[in-house]
């Protein structure tokens, strides 16, 4: 314990606040404790507010307290130390005359490590004190080493986020290996995703990002049942309601939110050790089949309410669908083609609009992508970057000028 202590802790007195309305009572009780601890710094105060402030402002071991005093009880300063986190962690030792058992019963629920009564004796009142102040050490030398552990944590989580990725993809060759069009199809997407990100000027960063969320936004696809994963028939009204819930399993996989998440000693932030790009994924996965007109799922947002990364990989979904029509015959009634009427009902009118000036772009890259093999799993091994590259002056072609105009309009 001693070791403990001198580690984590510095080496300072223990600092206690006596606070009663009478004078003659806070000389006594102060001659007292000064008598028999030289280690113990103390300050007494007459006044309950001042007292509240001096809590809330100064650091405090203990609070030895009155309980009957004018305007701000004794119990009424407990309750407001248990609701501010400043001051939840400050034991309470309550001396009073007053000491019915309702009083005592109320002084204990409220949080008082005890209450004596009046007249104390000194041995007493010095004896709990130090016993109150062993435990507040103990306390504090728990918050210390939390804090450290912490430290620890957060190093070794950001070292697993970079491992988190290649698991991730892995998830994507579980797909590839249940349904091989679904994993073409979120390549396409992905590449599709990128290439409107940089038509929008965004930065290289936020362009990676959301190459990656479009290669994951249907991750959540991993959890359906075979028959929904692989068959291309048509869909019931309750097999499209369960095919909708690859949105939330798809933010979960990505957050890492379980049943039992609570149990990881996490923190507070349970995407403390996560990459932005798993985040930016999560976001896509659970936001991707929202519409513009509020009318998607899985919780209608509307209009700028859907993040930016979702709304793109939406309508770079659609590209792909308008596309591959056949392939997602089952899905059409939900489908809607970025060159549409429908299509500012549905999508940003921003990201309609880039498409609409860059349309040749993307009928290039489609055609591009008709040309690799079905079978062609090298293509899909290669997913990073260089796999957008190569597509990337299928966008150049275009002038800066026609992206400049449709970012204007």
């Amino acid at each position: 314990m001693e070791i403990l202590r001198s580690v984590l802790l510095e080496n300072r007195k223990k600092r206690i606040l006596l606070l009663d309305d009478e004078p003659a009572v806070v000389r006594s009780l102060a001659r007292i404790i000064n008598q028999f601890h030289r280690d113990w710094e103390l300050e007494a105060v007459t006044d309950p507010e001042e007292a509240w402030l001096r809590l809330q402002r100064d650091r405090f071991d203990v609070l030895v307290t009155d309980v009957r005093m004018p305007k701000v009880t004794g119990l009424t300063l407990l309750e407001r130390m248990q609701m501010d986190p400043r001051t939840a962690c400050i034991p309470v030792v309550v001396v009073t005359g007053w000491g019915d058992y309702e009083t005592k019963l109320r002084a204990l629920e409220l949080g008082a490590m005890d209450l004596l009564e009046k007249p104390v004796e000194p041995r007493h009142l010095v004896t709990r004190l130090q016993q109150v102040l062993r435990w507040k050490e103990g306390q504090d030398i728990l918050a210390a080493l939390n804090v450290r552990l912490r430290r620890i944590l957060d190093r070794h989580l950001r070292e697993l986020a970079s491992e988190r990725m290649g698991t991730i993809l892995r998830l994507l060759i579980v797909i590839q290996q249940r349904n091989p069009d679904l994993a073409f199809h979120s390549m396409r997407v992905a590449v599709y995703s990128k290439v409107l990100a940089q038509l929008l000027k965004l930065e290289d960063s936020q362009c990676r990002e959301i190459f990656w969320a479009g290669m994951l936004h249907d991750v959540g696809k991993i959890a359906l049942p075979d028959a929904l994963l692989v068959r291309a028939g048509m869909f019931s009204p309750g097999e499209i309601t369960i095919w909708q819930k690859h949105c939330q399993y798809g933010e979960q996989i990505l957050r890492g939110r379980t049943p039992w998440s609570g149990m990881l000693p996490t923190g507070e932030d349970s995407d403390s050790g996560t990459s932005s790009i798993v985040k930016t994924a999560a976001q896509v996965a659970i936001s991707h089949h929202e519409r513009w007109d509020g009318t998607g799922f899985p919780y209608g947002l509307e209009g700028g309410a859907i993040p930016l990364p979702g709304r793109i990989v939406a309508i770079a979904d659609a590209i792909d669908h308008a596309t591959r029509p056949v392939a997602w015959a089952h899905l059409s009634s939900l489908v809607v083609l970025p060159a549409s009427e429908e299509a500012h009902k549905a999508f940003d009118p921003r990201m309609v609009e880039v498409f609409r000036c860059h349309e040749e772009v993307f009928r290039k890259l489609s055609d591009r992508f008709r040309r690799i093999p079905a079978d062609n799993e090298g293509w899909l091994a290669s997913v990073d970057t260089q796999l957008c590259g190569e597509w990337q002056d299928a966008a150049s072609s275009d002038s800066d000028e026609s992206s400049a105009r449709c970012l204007s309009e």
